[in-house]
Formats: structure tokens, C-alpha cells, sequence
């Protein structure tokens, strides 16, 4: 009777919709791959984490009121769309409505206007795969998507109508658009990071591009941007192998430096602490879990013991690292 009532508990607490682990490191959706990892743009302890699941309509989205310590699955639990199974972006606008963009791959745009309860795809939208969403930040109504397909797609109206480039000019910077960055003083210009063809800027709402950074055949991965919109870091690797480089910037993008000894570990995501009392680097891996560079040296947390980081946010010099198959890690610095 005993032993019953045990496997009872279990199932009840594996099909719960909030998940919590007790654990001070490591907690939210273990075992879950996490695609896409973001805050919300009027809360700071508000997070949204994108799932990929291993078959059709597994794609969920969870938020977290509490800097992750525990999620809820938005949608009563089920995904947002029915034959969803990879949520690659979510982007939250500061608006009255709080609404919430979200991109897949292979079923387009979805969008929210109540808070994440109830989800429409926008069947207007040019693209069916969204690696990357950004609103603007001056301006709720500006959304610019990064496509595979088309570079980078906006809307002036908060997603009512989109445009994308003429083809002519597609054809001459880029079409394949790994993420989307843009800056904060100003949300005219934006940055897009490609498939093998570098990093490109735009300082008039993406009609026009400049490429900014070549980084020698490797994949730009992930890019950050400072508060002053002078710095930026530029995360790459060759591929998923090993090969890595991070790339500075201290004037807007117009002239770079290769950071000196960065570990060779497949770079995947990066961010920055930096501020009068510290200047930290982190770096997350395809290989080899997330590096801290502190104090003019680089160490592994080793207390991070999945090796594949999907995604690397900071709050308060916390961490919420995203991984590829093992949840979402927390970490104090």
C-alpha cells in the first residue's frame, strides 16, 4: 500500500505544470532543451524560457515570476501551436497589453496580447522559421524578425504588416540571419550576426546594411551590446567544433579587437557584467559548460556540469544559463 501511494506522488508531481528544484544551483525544466531564454521588459525577475521538443506540437513556453526558481507553462500547459516543436525566440514588448512575440521554426510567428494566455500565428508573416525576435526599445510598435530565408523582416505597426528587403538587396548583404541585436539609445539601428557572412549593421530600421565584422569562416553566434551602445562583444566558433574567437568592439562596431586567450571550447553565447566595481566575461559552449573571465583570467564553473549552453542571461550578477537538454541552471558570481 505503501509503495503505491509512493508511485502515485511521483506521477502527480512529474505532471505538474510548475517545476522547482530545491537544489541552490541547478533548477526549471531539468532534462528540457532550452531553445530560448529572455526577460520581460518591465519586470526584472520575469523570465520566459522557449522549449524544443522531439516531436510535433512539444514546443512550450514557460515563465517564471521569482528569477527562476519556478516556471509555469503558459497556454494551460500545451503548446502554443499544434504542430509546434521548437520555440527559437520570444520577444516581450513594453506595452499596455505586455505582448509577447514568439518565433518557431518551421511554423512562423506567433504573437499574444493577453499576457501570454491565449496565442495566434500570423499567417501574414513572410517566413515560416524565426531564429531571432527584438521590439524596439523606444518604440513597442517596431519589431524586427531574422529569418533564414529573407534577412531581416520588420513591422512599423506592431506586427499588423510586415516588410522585407527587395531581393536586389538580399542578394547583395545577406539572407540567413542567425540573431538579431539592436541598440539601446537607439531603435534604428540594429545588428544582425549570419550564417558565414559575418556581422552586419543597420542604422536606418534594417533598409539599408553595412557589414562590420568579418570573423574568418566562423559562426557568429551570439552578440551583446552595453548600455551606452559603444561596446560590443561578438561570440564565434567554426561550426560546433572547437575553434573559438570573441570579438570586441569599443566604438559601436566600427573597429574590433580579437580578445587574447579565449578557451577553445565552441563558444555558443556570451554576456557582460560591467559596471565600477567589475568587468566580467562569460561564455557559454557547444563542448564545455560556461567560462568566467575575471580578474585577467579565464576559469570554468564547474559547478555547471552540462556541457551544451544554449542561452546566458544576468540579472544582479546572477545567472540564468539555458542548456541544451538539461534545463535551466542558476549561478550566483
Amino acid at each position: 500500500m505503501k509503495k503505491t501511494f509512493v508511485i502515485v506522488l511521483l506521477i502527480c508531481f512529474q505532471n505538474q505544470q510548475i517545476f522547482s528544484q530545491s537544489d541552490s544551483l541547478k533548477f526549471g525544466l531539468k532534462g528540457k532543451i532550452i531553445r530560448s531564454l529572455t526577460s520581460s521588459s518591465g519586470s526584472s525577475s520575469i523570465f520566459y524560457a522557449g522549449l524544443k521538443g522531439k516531436q510535433m506540437g512539444s514546443g512550450q513556453i514557460y515563465r517564471s515570476k521569482d528569477f527562476g526558481k519556478t516556471w509555469e507553462s503558459l497556454n494551460d500547459g500545451n503548446p502554443i501551436g499544434p504542430y509546434i516543436s521548437d520555440i527559437q525566440s520570444i520577444s516581450v514588448a513594453n506595452d499596455s497589453k505586455e505582448t509577447i512575440y514568439v518565433g518557431t521554426w518551421k511554423n512562423g510567428l506567433y504573437k499574444s496580447i493577453d499576457n501570454g494566455k491565449t496565442w495566434k500565428r500570423d499567417f501574414l508573416f513572410p517566413s515560416s522559421d524565426v531564429r531571432s525576435i527584438k521590439v524596439g526599445v523606444q518604440n513597442p510598435l517596431l519589431v524586427y524578425a531574422a529569418t533564414s530565408n529573407f534577412g531581416v523582416i520588420k513591422s512599423l505597426d506592431g506586427g499588423k504588416t510586415w516588410k522585407r528587403n527587395a531581393p536586389t538587396v538580399i542578394e547583395s548583404t545577406f539572407r540567413f540571419v542567425w540573431s538579431i541585436e539592436i541598440d539601446k539609445k537607439n531603435d534604428h539601428i540594429i545588428y544582425a550576426q549570419t550564417y558565414r557572412k559575418g556581422v552586419w549593421k543597420s542604422i536606418d530600421q534594417g533598409e539599408t546594411w553595412k557589414k562590420i565584422l568579418d570573423p574568418k569562416r566562423k559562426v557568429c553566434w551570439d552578440i551583446k551590446i552595453s548600455e551606452n551602445s559603444k561596446e560590443i562583444w561578438v561570440a564565434t566558433s567554426k561550426s560546433r567544433d572547437s575553434i573559438s574567437s570573441i570579438y570586441h568592439s569599443l566604438d559601436a562596431g566600427n573597429s574590433w579587437d580579437e580578445i587574447s586567450d579565449v578557451p577553445q571550447i565552441g563558444i555558443s553565447q556570451i554576456n557582460v557584467i560591467k559596471d565600477n566595481k567589475r568587468n566580467v566575461l562569460v561564455a557559454g559552449s557547444w563542448l564545455d559548460g560556461v567560462f568566467i573571465f575575471d580578474n585577467n583570467k579565464w576559469s570554468k564553473i564547474d559547478d555547471i556540469d552540462f556541457k551544451e549552453i544554449s542561452e546566458i542571461l544576468i540579472h544582479n550578477n546572477k545567472l540564468l544559463i539555458g542548456s541544451w537538454g538539461n534545463g535551466i541552471y542558476h549561478y550566483k558570481l
